[in-house]
């Protein structure tokens, strides 16, 4: 049942905040310093105490305009006025920042105030004090009074100070926007290279909220994190995006049937190493499949990459099997060669399938990926595939 509130528009605005704020990094000077939430929804800083921008931002998801007595116009002034009287901000030293996807209608006070030629901000306060004098919208009395409190001077050096980016693109449409930034990514990885920045921005832009400590965000940071993410599109690399990756609630070992889980079982592996396993697996599988849906394999690569996987590991399994007699096939002996095998595996090889690809977890899943095949292309058990053909065979 709709209780007239809606908590996506909401959600919707402080996403829109967040992605703005990632333009704007991208738009503005290196070494500007941006904080979100702290004097204004979004404050750009030379240094600690002395902002240069504060921005308030307004996100609609329908046709808005904003009138002489508009909320979202009031409630800015508000916060700004509030500012100005308490000396947390210096004018006209700090420009002052109304970005809105609403329509400042015609010689309006908002269409009077945006940043062009056209722009006469005092015929804008002239048009605000009349409506703070004679509204009675009893909602935004205390955005009246605080406009109000201010003297003369201070009221025409605000409205100076303001200006209204109306119009503004959405939540949606601003993205096209970013990409245009990122110049120095090739033009078929931005979307790949934007859908990780994005994804590391939000994060920090979260941490920077909760964690007080953390107070700026560069510029110069932005920049890094960008050329970090483009270098994994280089031709001898690919983007690692899983080393955080948790494992979806799993079954006990014991009840896991997989055919790679059984394998481990087969040579005595301790639990703590088969959930390790389970891991690189649910990695690896993310991964390569992030990478065939992004097209960022060329036609066979996988294939070729597991042929080398497979014919490293039966170099090394023939090998100890070399160094074994008939007298030493023994099970014990033969969990112990498994064991030797699934240790180098895990522990030693580094088969890459590009030279800068150094994640072990591509590897150490790709491997379980083929322990985990019907009849499996690698084993650990020097028995395993014999005994699974007898068992289906006999099945």
């Amino acid at each position: 049942m709709s209780t007239g509130f809606s908590a996506g528009s909401q959600a919707l605005g402080y996403l829109f905040q967040a992605r703005y704020a990632l333009y704007l990094v991208l738009t503005n000077k290196e070494e500007l310093e941006l904080a979100v939430e702290s004097l204004d929804d979004i404050t750009f800083f030379e240094n600690e105490n002395n902002p240069t921008e504060l921005l308030q931002l307004k996100h609609h998801t329908t046709q808005a305009s904003l009138t002489d007595s508009s909320s979202d116009l009031w409630k800015t002034i508000r916060v700004w006025s509030t500012q100005l009287q308490e000396n947390k901000i210096s004018l006209p030293d700090t420009l002052l920042t109304l970005v809105t996807t609403a329509e400042a209608p015609a010689n309006s006070a908002a269409f009077l105030l945006r940043p062009v030629k056209a722009r006469d901000s005092k015929r804008a306060c002239e048009i605000l004090l009349q409506v703070a004098n004679k509204s009675e919208n009893k909602n935004l009395t205390k955005s009246f009074e605080a406009f109000k409190a201010l003297n003369p001077t201070q009221q025409q050096q605000l409205i100076d100070s303001i200006q209204i980016i109306d119009s503004s693109l959405d939540i949606i449409d601003i993205t096209p926007k970013i990409k245009e930034k990122l110049i120095a990514v090739r033009r078929e990885h931005r979307d790949a290279v934007y859908e990780r920045l994005e994804g590391w921005w939000f994060a920090k832009v979260v941490k920077h909220l909760r964690d007080n400590s953390v107070n700026f965000i560069s510029g110069f940071e932005v920049r890094d994190k960008i050329c970090e993410i483009n270098d994994q599109f280089k031709p001898d690399a690919l983007p690692i995006d899983f080393f955080d990756l948790e494992i979806p609630e799993q079954p006990e070992i014991s009840q896991d049937n997989r055919r790679f889980v059984a394998q481990l079982k087969e040579i005595a592996v301790q639990n703590k190493r088969i959930e390790k396993a389970i891991l690189d697996y649910y990695r690896a599988f993310e991964q390569r499949s992030r990478w065939a849906r992004e097209e960022l394999l060329f036609g066979g690569e996988i294939e070729q990459y597991e042929k080398r996987l497979i014919d490293e590991w039966e170099r090394y399994m023939l090998a100890l099997q070399d160094e074994m007699s008939d007298s030493d096939e023994s099970e014990v002996e033969l969990k112990k060669l498994g064991r030797k095998v699934f240790n180098w595996m895990e522990q030693e090889a580094d088969i890459r399938i590009r030279s800068q690809v150094t994640e072990p977890y591509v590897m150490r899943g790709s491997y379980h990926m083929l322990a985990d095949q019907n009849l499996p292309r690698v084993h650990w058990h020097p028995k395993f595939v014999e005994r699974l053909s007898q068992l289906l065979a006999t099945t």
